[in-house]
């Protein structure tokens, strides 16, 4: 199964299982978007990705954990860890510290504030397709 086709399902059963319509995920999209996705037929955005989260009550980290965990059959525990493990490593490398990210393990660095996002600026957004490589 691709990448899109598991995150189809993925959000398929999301959805299902959180009690939602299409016509409510519809909210951040459309509703032809959301059952293009679901059927597999196109691949979402980081943008369209972070907003179909909140609907369902996730984070964008974890409907791409989910999907990859169904993807590779990999324990979602180990995804986790392997994420920790990189990101140490970028630490130790100095990349967290230059774009100003915590590893949580020692002081804060101080954040880059951004203006909370609406529904309405995730309607009128450009979509650019995040395509998964099959």
């Amino acid at each position: 199964m691709s990448l899109k086709t598991t995150f189809a399902a993925v959000l398929k059963a999301m959805r299902a299982t959180r009690g939602l319509s299409q016509k409510k995920l519809a909210e951040v999209s459309s509703r032809t978007y959301i059952s293009k996705l679901e059927r597999g037929q196109c691949c979402p955005t980081l943008e369209m990705i972070t907003a179909l989260s909140a609907p369902l009550n996730v984070s964008p980290l974890t409907l791409m954990a989910i999907t990859l965990g169904a993807q590779t059959g990999e324990p979602i525990k180990g995804l986790v860890n392997r994420i920790e493990q990189e990101a140490a490593e970028l630490a130790q490398t100095g990349v967290l510290q230059k774009l100003q990210i915590s590893m949580g393990e020692e002081s804060p660095v101080p954040q880059r504030r951004s203006p909370p996002r609406t529904r309405h600026l995730a309607m009128t957004t450009q979509q650019t397709e995040f395509c998964f490589a099959e």
